[in-house]
């Protein structure tokens, strides 16, 4: 993931939302997802390497998103933007001192 360059725009403002199990009593288990707050987010596209990188059986990074560090995000969380949903495939905190965490993400139903 690209490294980190000041602020930079965190122009985008997102929902960040928590995914959550939910077991029945039949053993039948649901993810559903809670919305954790409104972040501001830099959104870009992946690069190629990026893309090569992230492609994993369970996902494609087509996006990077660079958001503030504290929200407590990691794989599996999700971003939303009025009817865009992106998954979290990575989170890469190693600029974490500089107060920001990158994301690999993949936009659903592309």
């Amino acid at each position: 993931m690209r490294a980190a360059a000041g602020a930079g725009p965190l122009d985008r403002a997102m929902r960040l939302e928590r995914p959550e199990r939910i077991e029945a009593g039949d053993g039948e288990a649901q993810t559903i997802f809670t919305d954790t707050g409104l972040v501001f987010v830099e959104l870009a596209p992946a690069s190629l390497a990026e893309r090569q990188a992230g492609g994993r059986h369970d996902g494609i990074a087509t996006h990077v998103a660079r958001l503030r560090t504290g929200t407590g995000i990691a794989g599996g969380w999700r971003l939303s933007e009025g009817a865009r949903r992106f998954r979290v495939l990575a989170v890469d905190d190693t600029a974490r001192r500089s107060g920001f965490v990158a994301c690999l993400i993949e936009e659903e139903g592309r």
